[in-house]
């Protein structure tokens, strides 16, 4: 009996995803000070996660007037072995560590998942809200991984999840920035202000928030300095006219803004713990 080929494995297109996924992940291990199994149980399902979100954007998309049956039957096998795979890594941190207070985050991203898989089924993935509702799902890695390392739910794991989103939230309304410019640039029309003004209210906005912060002592001082590379580079971009952008290079110096970012955070909240 031939068994049904599996096919190539199918992986998300969207590869700034990994930069959010994986930074997340070493803040909340960085700033908890401690790397465990259970943290590393962790990773390894949220990477099958991430995985089987591509194939169920597929099976999203997907209707009966496509005559795509092929492509749906192999979207859902690699669906089902990317579950497999989370639903083991996930497992043994419900039921041998008891983390329960995993069920209310699983609530959380279920509710995350839900919501993309409506915005890809209309079509509005790719809108501005669409995209920093992935981010805000995708940065909730950051406070589970402190949880799972920590054992515990704490403060301190909710606000990582706030800086997380603030900083990935800025590169979204960059990267749309460029990009936007870049195309109306090669359409001969002039630079609209339709990208351009959301940029530059969001990072006046991240001016505010973030003093604002470390002034009710929310986070210690030294976060203040993680963001001020990405203010700077909203800054430069907004001063750039040049139709053409290298968009891998441009990926490259979103990655490298981001470990920047990692590096500065951890460091804040190591070096100046908050008092109690």
């Amino acid at each position: 009996m031939n068994m049904p080929s599996v096919g190539r494995p199918i992986a998300p297109r969207e590869h700034g995803v990994w930069a959010v996924l994986y930074g997340s992940f070493l803040v909340g291990v960085g700033v908890a000070g401690r790397v465990t199994l259970p943290a590393a149980l962790l990773v390894v399902g949220t990477t099958a996660v991430v995985f089987a979100n591509g194939s169920l954007s597929i099976l999203a998309r997907w209707s009966a007037k496509d005559g795509q049956r092929e492509r749906r039957r192999h979207a859902l096998i690699w669906f089902m072995l990317y579950g497999a795979i989370a639903a083991a890594a996930f497992g043994p941190l419900l039921v041998v560590f008891r983390m329960a207070f995993l069920l209310l985050f699983g609530v959380g991203a279920a509710c995350f998942l839900l919501l993309r898989m409506f915005l890809i089924r209309e079509g509005d993935d790719r809108t501005l809200i669409g995209e920093l509702i992935g981010a805000a799902g995708l940065t909730m890695v950051g406070p589970v991984t402190h949880a799972v390392s920590v054992g515990e739910v704490q403060a301190i794991s909710l606000i990582l999840w706030l800086l997380l989103f603030l900083f990935f939230a800025s590169g979204v309304f960059y990267v749309r920035m460029r990009v936007h410019s870049m195309v109306s640039q090669r359409k001969g029309a002039s630079a609209s202000n339709r990208e351009w003004w959301p940029c530059v209210a969001y990072h006046v906005f991240l001016i505010i928030v973030i003093p604002t912060l470390l002034w009710v002592r929310v986070v210690p001082w030294p976060a203040f300095l993680a963001y001020a590379p990405a203010v700077w580079r909203a800054a430069a971009g907004l001063s750039r006219k040049a139709a053409r952008l290298d968009l891998r290079r441009l990926g490259w110096s979103e990655v490298a803004l981001a470990a920047a970012f990692v590096v500065i955070l951890i460091a804040a909240f190591r070096l100046t713990p908050l008092a109690g």
